[in-house]
């Protein structure tokens, strides 16, 4: 099948986005990836698998195609379905946590995914037809993030991990707030701009306020090649937003069998199995979050359990591979290809 995917820059780091369109192409389907971000650019090479993964910038007009159509467009974000709504072809759009919902008329989108329960009944409420809507969840590579493999150097101080967003209510404020009531340990946070970024000089100063700045590190943005590594050398993963946030941070901490302390919103909760797979906690809630952090700290063969666990449940649910055989089965129900040997689809799509 030929998949074109067009992402855009109002759609927030850690969606997936690219990670399942790689792994479209390792089963084999040819896949142009069409991206105004400049660093969609960088890293991207040949897949292992019988298909075509090609990265090009989405033109300013046009649909960056030419007179290769393609069968099937998967639009992430309103702007992406503005932009492939003159393609002549089935469109599938995508409302992925954390970004805009889906603006003024979908006419002319064949199915709308979410990509988790509660982004599912967001866009239920946002007027979304329950006859196009349709939820895949985030996926992640199994393979690149592994327990095993090399880690970030440590100190003797237990280890607290937080990657995403610095925004306003995305969590880390609160992980700030938590360290202040653990004694000893120590946090580092991944995400943010590059160079001068006003969202980490407020976290830096509400450190300084609540007497952690001296355990507090802030890395920037961390990418595919050196996450694994931060996340390997944590005792505990922590994602604390106040809003439903892009979950894909907390599947790559699972696959890596790390234990994982989150909010009980959005696509977390839907992944993080409680006191199976990590403890949820209630959203904005730091003392919460502390009490939860101390428990695990406490307890290494809870962290130890907690961490097969959550590794078993990424491989066996959000693997990239499963979730591409997911999607290839609803862009057969539109462009009228037989599916895939249905071996775990109603799992997967459950």
């Amino acid at each position: 099948m030929r998949i074109a995917v067009i992402r855009t820059s109002e759609v927030p780091d850690g969606c997936g986005t690219v990670t399942a369109a790689r792994a479209l192409a390792v089963a084999g389907h040819r896949v142009l990836f069409l991206t105004d971000r400049a660093d969609d650019h960088d890293g991207p090479g040949p897949v292992d698998g019988p298909g075509e993964f090609v990265v090009r910038p989405l033109p300013a007009t046009g649909t960056g195609w030419g007179d290769d159509p393609p069968d099937l467009v998967h639009a992430v974000g309103p702007a992406a379905v503005a932009r492939a709504a003159a393609a002549g072809v089935p469109i599938v759009a995508s409302c992925p946590a954390g970004g805009p919902g889906p603006a003024g008329s979908l006419a002319g989108v064949a199915m709308v995914l979410a990509d988790s329960d509660h982004r599912h009944t967001a866009l239920l409420d946002a007027g979304v037809p329950r006859s196009q809507l349709r939820t895949v969840p985030a996926c992640v590579d199994t393979d690149a993030y592994t327990p095993a493999g090399p880690a970030l150097r440590r100190g003797e101080h237990p280890r607290l991990v937080v990657v995403g967003p610095l925004a306003p209510g995305a969590g880390v404020g609160t992980a700030i707030r938590a360290l202040a009531r653990t004694r000893d340990a120590e946090l580092l946070v991944a995400g943010g701009a590059r160079g001068d970024d006003p969202d980490r000089a407020r976290l830096f100063a509400l450190a300084r306020e609540v007497g952690v700045a001296r355990r507090v590190r802030f890395l920037g943005p961390v990418d595919d090649a050196l996450r694994p590594r931060l996340l390997r050398s944590a005792d505990v993963v922590l994602d604390v937003p106040d809003r439903d946030v892009p979950a894909t941070p907390v599947l790559q901490a699972m696959a890596c069998a790390r234990p994982v302390v989150a909010s009980s919103v959005g696509g977390a909760a839907d992944a993080v199995v409680d006191r199976v797979t990590g403890l949820l906690v209630r959203p904005g809630r730091p003392a919460e979050v502390a009490a939860a952090v101390r428990d695990l700290l406490g307890d290494d063969a809870m962290r130890v359990g907690y961490g097969i666990a959550g590794r078993d449940r990424a491989v066996s649910r959000f693997d990239r591979a499963r979730i591409a055989v997911a999607l290839t089965a609803l862009y057969g129900e539109l462009v009228g290809e037989p599916e895939p040997e249905p071996e775990s689809e109603l799992e997967l799509l459950g």
